[in-house]
This record gives C-alpha cells, sequence and structure tokens, in this order.
C-alpha cells in the first residue's frame, strides 16, 4: 500500500460502506481501505442491491478526509472511475476496451465490472467530516443477471490478480488521480473521463427519477453533470441516472 495509507483486509462483511462508517464514528479519519472478498448485505447506488458473493472479487471502501469543499467533490465519480480503469489495465484489460460510464461505472467491452457508490459525512456547519468511497470489482465473477450486461476481469483478460494485489494497485493508481485533479483541476480530469466515456457523441436513452430521456452524450459540464442533447432539441443537463443504448426509433 502507498506511504500512510492503511489497509483492512476481511474475507466477509455486511458492508464495507458500513464498515468504514463504524471506523469514523470511532474517530478513525484515514485513509484507509476496508475490503472484503464478500458482502452480505452490500447495495449500490439508489439503494439497489449489489450482489457481493464470494469469487474472488474484491469490494472495498476508502475512508478519508479531504481539504476540499463540498461542491469540489462532483470530481470524486470521475477520478474514482479513471483509477478503476487504470487498476484493470495495469492486470491485463486491454486499454481499449475498458471504458468509464457515466456517473460511476466501469465497463470492459462494453460490460460492467465495476461500479462505485460515494458517501459522503457532512459536520452541522456543511463542512466534509469524512468521505466513503466503495467500489465493488468483479474480478474473477459476475452476477448471473443485472441491470447492465455484467463481466469480470477474468472473463474478458484471461487473468485475474488476488484481490488484495488489485487493492495495492487501485490505492495508488487513486492517489495519482486525485493528485492529478488537485493540482490541474476539474477540467484536466473531466477530458481524461470523456476520452474513454462510453457513448460519448451516441445516442443513448438515461433513466432518471422522472423518466427516460433519449439523446446524444455530449460530454460533462464544469459541475460533472451529463449534458445531453435532447432529440426533439435543445440540451439538458443530467445529475442523476443511468445510461442505457437507446432503443431505435
Amino acid at each position: 500500500m502507498p506511504d500512510g495509507v492503511g489497509a483492512v483486509l476481511f474475507s466477509s462483511l455486511e458492508s464495507t460502506n458500513d464498515t468504514a462508517r463504524e471506523a469514523f464514528a470511532r474517530g478513525e479519519i484515514g485513509p484507509t481501505w476496508f475490503a472484503a472478498q464478500e458482502q452480505t448485505k452490500g447495495r449500490g447506488r439508489l439503494g439497489r442491491t449489489w450482489v457481493s458473493n464470494g469469487g474472488g472479487n474484491l469490494y472495498t471502501s476508502l475512508l478519508f478526509k479531504p481539504d476540499v469543499e463540498p461542491a469540489e467533490l462532483a470530481a470524486l465519480p470521475f477520478i474514482t472511475s479513471l483509477a478503476v480503469r487504470d487498476a484493470l489495465i495495469k492486470h491485463g484489460a486491454d486499454g481499449d476496451s475498458v471504458q468509464c460510464k457515466w456517473p460511476n461505472d466501469v465497463l470492459i467491452n462494453e460490460k460492467k465490472c465495476a461500479g462505485i457508490l460515494i458517501e459522503t459525512i457532512l459536520s452541522p456547519k456543511n463542512t466534509i467530516d469524512s468521505v466513503i468511497v466503495g467500489i465493488g470489482i468483479n474480478l474473477n465473477s459476475f452476477p448471473d443477471s443485472a441491470q447492465f450486461p455484467p463481466t469480470s476481469l477474468l472473463a474478458e483478460a484471461g487473468f485475474a490478480p488476488q484481490p488484495d494485489e488489485f487493492l495495492a494497485t487501485l490505492a495508488e493508481v487513486f492517489i495519482a488521480h486525485w493528485l492529478n485533479w488537485i493540482l490541474n483541476g476539474f477540467t484536466v480530469t473531466a477530458s481524461q473521463w470523456t476520452d474513454v466515456a462510453w457513448g460519448l457523441g451516441k445516442r443513448r436513452s438515461v433513466e432518471t427519477s422522472a423518466g427516460s430521456v433519449d439523446g446524444t452524450l455530449i460530454g460533462l459540464a464544469d459541475d460533472g453533470a451529463l449534458i445531453l442533447k435532447l432529440d426533439e432539441g435543445g440540451e439538458k443537463r443530467l445529475y442523476a441516472g443511468d445510461v442505457f443504448s437507446a432503443k431505435n426509433k
């Protein structure tokens, strides 16, 4: 692990995000990665269940306290996605096949290999007390069914490392992307992300809490919103949702 970064490994947990939150409640501030090969109560975005059975996969959460404003954390899903992508490539995935899908998934050959769940703990004064970056990575296996077609590193590259080995790589590249953002700002991070974004410039369907919106993915706004050129004309900025291939009109 990088200097000054801790790691606590478990064979099984209810949830690595919950374990990180419990560590924060005990006074820990990190940076510490909590990792398990199984979660019995894993969860994804919007309260969805994240299938986290055994099988040599990595489920991990980073607890740390960044010295930034809450609004600046809009960059964190893109920083994390780029780090996961780099780690997958370093462990055998073909670089051209690994893409980032807005807002927080990583694909190999257009199938989901990793997902990210970020939770922020704010103080009563609305400053950041801590951040928990939860990441689930299918190294050796993947669920039979999912909302988006799933895969694993093993299935796509023919090899997968041990979870602790992958975690060490992930911790290193996460720091590199975090420092890149601190030094160069969101414009550089956004450019790196859009260079490898799935569906950019193509017609896609975005499922939101208000319903489905179809249009062409244009890129990212300065605040991390997805810019969508609507089929009926005009543009829309989206801050939450799930992107899928659009049905033919």
